[in-house]
């Protein structure tokens, strides 16, 4: 089953669409924001919080638009959560005080919460099994697309105004509202795809079980994201003197990374083992952090930053494949609750960092280094061992 096939299939561009535009909007707000908050009086605390923001309203209303998607549809509760971010960067661009970035913020977390959810159970629903696989594979990359470009255009933007580089995303969501309503059908829906509330597995059980290691990994993955996005702008500008645009072209550097490591990290989890890569990831992970104090000209920030995403880019895949190995039934809810682990870092994450760079800018590159190699040793030391055994999970 090739890609064009997939994208040939009814309905299926118009959510590619939304994944690639969800990213890019994001993606545009993403090398102004610290500019824009410090400029209303925003301490790097309350950029961390304002990061943090977003996920936690993700992480609470994740799980109702879900429900409420399987009552009314898939395609109403994604066109909710457009709409949502239009609102969200409309309120972005006519901001004039602190609390309105933070309502915001909220409001684009609501909106997400509604779009992803949605977005995975339409491709659920609009292809076949053979086609899943194919058809998940483009839905990264659209994301990785949007988050490359988004920055890039989001700096250019800002250098007219940021009020224009909002207004460049409130555009676009309309583009995509509209495609969305035009050219998406909402599709019979598939038992595979249906709420899996009778098949819920609790935190309790799992902190009980040997994948709290990969759930615990999972935290780490969006750990480490958040506080990068949380103190990189900040600290580029502070000690490089960057402005909007050279933040934009960092970040659409960042994704590009990720877009050309979703095509050779499949290929390494099958030849070296999960548990290998987990580990060489995360040392990775670390050593990006920790470089980034060195980077004063292009080259060292390019090289740290490459060393992060790679050190990223072999954790994620390895997680979500050892998560399928190790459960045989039960695996939807099980693969929920590691994306629950994954807002928890998106939360405490830029949090940490913000609160490490308020006191030094350099300790926020430290304490996230420190977080990651410390997990390294106890995840080589306990969870190694303990996953290694060929045990499947009821």
């Amino acid at each position: 089953m090739s890609f064009k096939e997939v994208l040939q299939m009814p309905g299926v561009p118009a959510v590619l669409f939304t994944q690639f535009m969800v990213a890019f909007g994001f993606g545009i707000i993403l090398p102004i924001l610290p500019f824009y908050v410090t400029s209303l009086g925003a301490q790097p605390f309350e950029l961390g919080l304002l990061t943090s923001t977003f996920a936690l309203m993700g992480l609470i209303f994740n799980p109702v638009f879900g429900k409420w998607s399987d009552r009314v549809g898939r395609k109403k509760v994604m066109l909710v959560g457009i709409a949502g971010f239009f609102l969200s960067y409309l309120v972005f661009a006519v901001s004039d005080s602190l609390w309105m970035t933070f309502l915001a913020r909220a409001i684009e977390g609501i909106a997400a919460g509604a779009v992803f959810p949605s977005a995975i159970s339409l491709l659920s629903d609009l292809t076949t099994e053979k086609q899943r696989g194919r058809a998940m594979g483009l839905f990264s990359m659209m994301f990785s697309m949007g988050f490359m470009l988004g920055p890039a255009v989001g700096g250019l933007a800002a250098a007219i105004s940021v009020q224009t580089a909002f207004l460049v995303a409130v555009g676009l969501t309309l583009v995509n509202f509209a495609s969305v309503y035009l050219q998406l059908k909402e599709p019979h829906e598939k038992a595979e795809s249906r709420n899996l509330q009778a098949q819920e597995v609790t935190l309790l059980q799992r902190l009980r079980s040997p994948l709290l290691f990969l759930f615990v990994s999972a935290f780490m993955i969006t750990f480490m994201i958040g506080g990068i996005d949380a103190t990189l702008a900040l600290y580029t500008a502070d000690k490089m003197g960057f402005s909007s645009a050279e933040v934009g072209l960092v970040f659409a550097y960042i994704g590009l990374m990720i877009f050309v490591m979703q095509f050779v990290s499949g290929g390494l989890v099958n030849r070296f083992g999960e548990l290998k890569l987990i580990r060489i990831g995360l040392l990775l992970s670390g050593a990006g952090f920790f470089l980034l104090q060195f980077s004063t000209d292009w080259p060292h920030l390019l090289l740290a930053l490459t060393v992060f995403v790679a050190g990223n880019a072999l954790v994620f895949p390895s997680v979500t494949s050892l998560l399928t190995k190790k459960v045989t039934a039960r695996r939807g809810a099980v693969l929920g609750l590691a994306g629950s682990f994954n807002s928890l870092g998106q939360i405490l994450g830029p949090l940490i960092a913000g609160i490490l760079y308020t006191l030094h800018p350099i300790w926020a590159f430290w304490g996230q280094a420190a977080v990651i190699w410390a997990y390294f040793i106890v995840f080589s030391l306990v969870a190694v061992p303990t996953l290694s055994k060929p045990a499947a999970t009821p």
